[in-house]
């Protein structure tokens, strides 16, 4: 869900794109943050940013560096 959220740039918008309420979207990042103690949602991005995925269309730091 946090990868969702990050590619579709908000809750709203992550919704819309997966088909659920916007209210679905907010209770799995409140649930994500209370597993890993983040208060934020910047702060639940943080914590599991080397987990993610990268966005699809991303440059990795090699190809920028091209």
């Amino acid at each position: 869900m946090v990868a969702a959220v990050l590619v579709a740039g908000s809750e709203k918008a992550t919704a819309h794109r997966l088909g659920l309420s916007h209210s679905t979207v907010k209770h799995h990042l409140a649930n994500a943050r209370s597993k890993v103690g983040a208060a934020t949602t910047a702060q639940l991005v943080w914590i599991l940013a080397p987990r993610l995925p990268e966005p699809e269309g991303a440059q990795t730091d090699e190809e920028s560096q091209m």
